[in-house]
């Protein structure tokens, strides 16, 4: 009995000891997460330590600001927007009442699945995964018609991998501030 109960306990400890130097990731409260308010636009958001944003870009040269007002771009482990091809970001879309959001369609991505509505930060978000050109991806929105909206597009997998349950993935959502 002695043996089997010593035997035991060597197991829970030998397990205990092996968990601890697993060197596996630390699991991360998102209000611990630091870094610099980005955005000077319409649209605002935090963007961790080890992550860098971008403006989004003015294709029809129709804001005097240079670039869109109303997209920020926050990348994983970035050092140029030329980063935004090989690295997984964040892309935070605003929509004013007077240019209503049309929905995502989930249809248009491959192996498509809904998320259950959640609320992170101020905004209670509906949602899906799917792949885009094989690209892992997660949709989020936010917002009525006729009210501001939000829509949040991830690139889940872009050499390195990125996750909706990531500490620092739920503090820059969490972090959106319209600031129009």
């Amino acid at each position: 009995m002695k043996k089997n109960i010593l035997s035991i306990l060597a197991a829970v400890l030998l397990t205990v000891t092996l968990a601890g130097c697993s060197g596996g990731p630390a699991v991360t409260d998102p209000a611990d997460i630091t870094g610099e308010t980005f955005g000077d636009g319409n649209i605002s958001a935090l963007v961790p330590d080890g992550w860098m944003g971008f403006h989004g870009t003015d294709y029809f040269e129709e804001y005097e600001e240079g670039y869109d007002p109303n997209v920020i771009q926050i990348a994983k482990g970035a050092k140029s927007e030329w980063d935004l091809l090989s690295t997984p970001y964040v892309m935070i879309s605003y929509f004013g009442p007077d240019n209503p959001m049309m929905e995502p369609m989930k249809e248009l991505y491959e192996e498509s699945a809904d998320i259950e509505p959640v609320t992170i930060g101020d905004y209670t978000w509906s949602g899906f995964t799917g792949k885009s050109i094989d690209t892992p991806i997660a949709i989020l929105w936010t917002g009525e018609e006729g009210s501001d909206q939000i829509q949040v597009m991830i690139c889940l997998e872009n050499g390195d991998k990125i996750s909706l349950e990531d500490a620092d993935v739920q503090a820059i959502i969490a972090s959106i501030n319209i600031s129009k």
